[in-house]
């Protein structure tokens, strides 16, 4: 007998024929996971989320204002916002640029990571085209439809090539565009999303999350049991059947009754048990108990504590404090906190330098005279004085 070790988690990116694209992930859905994985870890996208601010700071000064989407008015420090999201999340993103009649840049949009995909690569390795799909996700039953496809040509502002593809597309009305794909793992067609890491870790705490509540809900969490003598018995053992229907109404008020007493909230748990035997002695006919709870609240706590470090380890390394805080923390005035801000933010230098350089680059051919995009600091940082001893003479 062979053993073979799989890794579950490998990721394939292959081309697809069927498509036309390079597929992400052997199922084509490894983005898609990503993001269901992070949005459904409490730790995961609270990370996520303070990366992002932490990635495009305190925006862009005096540039936040510029209109980088003449249709919908969007705003850069809002670009930067949605762009610096993909980054936190994906460590990637698809930015479409549509041009006027004169062949200029007129609005820029951050597409939906999960709809897009690369596709085929030329003989210089160079990926000429962006697939945006909505559905990659469909279901066995229904195969993706490529008439839905959107194909795009990546980015290139160079007018002979615009009025190339704008002529085989019917003219500027029928031009769909371009695409700009930043891609922070250049070594990858697909960069690796940021918990691609700790996937096991984030989908774990999810796992225990469901766990506990399956259990609160249908454990014995809250229950309580009574048992009773028989309510209602065989219909041989009435004289009419008026006095077996008079039982068997009593019997049900009864237990409408058990019902109202442990309130609206608890009615569904209760436990009623029916003897076989009637009794004399009312000790013996009725017994109201509740049952202790099955939940053990110790079971996950390695595991929680385990994979919420873990989790925080693939953002950066974002400090505990920053994401739990503690008595300890409140007890030093917020200088803890104030340090571990610091340092985050010089953890994320690398995402917030990348999309400083992409923004600067893809602006460049929007408008001349915006000048150069810096983003500012969310935390400034303070300079430590030295003293120096000054020299004593006579």
């Amino acid at each position: 007998m062979r053993i073979k070790l799989l890794d579950v988690f490998k990721r394939s990116v292959e081309f697809d024929k069927t498509t036309g694209i390079i597929f992400n992930g052997i199922d084509n859905l490894y983005s898609e996971k990503i993001e269901r994985i992070t949005n459904n870890s409490v730790t995961a996208k609270s990370a996520c989320s303070i990366m992002a601010t932490y990635i495009v700071g305190g925006g862009f000064s005096d540039l936040d204002s510029t209109i980088v989407n003449s249709k919908n008015r969007t705003t850069l420090r809002k670009f930067g916002n949605s762009v610096s999201k993909n980054i936190a999340q994906h460590r990637g993103c698809y930015i479409h640029v549509m041009y006027n009649a004169n062949l200029k840049i007129d609005r820029y949009t951050v597409l939906p990571y999960t709809h897009c995909r690369l596709g085929k690569k030329d003989d210089n390795k160079y990926n000429g085209k962006i697939v945006v799909y909505d559905n990659w996700d469909s279901s066995k039953s229904k195969k993706v439809d490529k008439s839905q496809f959107e194909i795009l040509d990546v980015f290139n502002p160079n007018e002979d090539v615009l009025n190339v593809q704008i002529e085989k597309a019917g003219g500027i009305q029928q031009y769909k565009g371009q695409v700009i794909f930043l891609n922070l793992d250049e070594d990858y067609d697909y960069p690796l999303g940021t918990i691609d890491t700790v996937i096991n870790d984030a989908d774990s705490e999810r796992q225990a999350s469901i766990f506990k509540n399956r259990s609160l809900r249908k454990g014995f969490f809250g229950k309580t049991l009574m048992v009773t003598k028989p309510l209602i018995s065989n219909r041989d053992l009435y004289n009419s059947d008026a006095e077996y229907h008079q039982a068997k109404s009593e019997a049900e008020d009864f237990k409408d009754t058990a019902e109202s007493f442990l309130g609206a909230e608890n009615s569904g748990s209760l436990l009623h048990v029916q003897l076989e035997h009637q009794e004399d002695r009312l000790d013996d006919a009725i017994l109201i108990q509740s049952i202790p709870s099955d939940i053990n609240d110790e079971m996950f706590k390695y595991t929680e504590e385990s994979t919420f470090k873990n989790i925080l380890m693939a953002f950066n390394n974002i400090p505990t404090g920053m994401v739990r805080s503690d008595n300890a923390l409140f007890g030093n005035s917020g200088e803890s906190l104030r340090v571990m801000k610091e340092t985050y933010q010089e953890n994320t230098t690398f995402e917030r330098t990348e999309l400083e350089m992409f923004l600067n680059y893809i602006f460049k051919f929007y408008k001349e005279d915006l000048g150069e995009i810096e983003i500012t600091p969310l935390i400034e940082i303070k300079e430590v004085e030295t003293e120096t001893d000054e020299e004593v003479t006579d």
